[in-house]
C-alpha cells in the first residue's frame, strides 16, 4: 500500500500550479515531492519555469504555512484577499502543543473575510491543513 503524499492530501495533482506561502524551508518542504509536472512558485506573479509565455495567474492551488496566531492574523491580512481567484486554498499549522492555532481559531479568523472553513486534515506527526472556501 502507497502512503498518501502532504501534496496529495492538500489535493495538490498532476500539472498544479500551486502558491506555496511560507516562512522556513522546512514549511515549503513538506509539499516535496510534488506530483508529476505540478509546479510551486513563491511569489503570486512568478513567471511558471518552462513556460515563458505564462506568469503564474492560473493558481490552481495556494497553502500558507503558519506557526502562531499573531502570524496567521498578520497573514490573513496580506494574503487573503489575493487568493480568491484560487479553487484550493490551504492553511497549514503545527499541532502536538507547538502552537495555540486550532481550527476553530483559523475559522473565526477567515469569517471576517468571507471566508470559511470546509475540510481539516491531519497532513503529518507535525502539522495539520485545513482547506478554505469563499462563504
Amino acid at each position: 500500500m502507497t502512503e498518501t503524499s502532504i501534496a496529495e492530501k492538500l489535493r495538490i495533482t498532476e500539472g498544479y500550479v500551486v502558491w506555496v506561502i511560507g516562512q522556513t524551508a522546512e514549511e515549503t518542504a513538506l509539499l516535496d515531492p510534488l506530483p508529476e509536472g505540478a509546479v510551486a512558485i513563491e511569489e503570486r506573479h512568478q513567471e511558471v519555469e518552462d513556460d515563458e509565455d505564462s506568469e503564474a495567474e492560473l493558481i490552481d492551488g495556494a497553502v500558507l504555512f503558519v506557526e502562531s496566531h499573531i502570524q496567521l492574523v498578520d497573514d490573513l491580512d496580506e494574503f487573503l484577499p489575493q487568493l480568491g481567484s484560487i479553487p484550493v486554498v490551504w492553511i497549514c499549522y503545527p499541532i502536538g502543543g507547538r502552537t495555540e492555532i486550532a481550527v476553530e481559531t483559523i475559522g473565526d479568523l477567515v469569517a471576517d473575510y468571507g471566508w470559511h472553513t470546509v475540510e481539516h486534515v491531519p497532513l503529518d506527526d507535525a502539522w495539520s491543513g485545513v482547506r478554505l472556501e469563499q462563504a
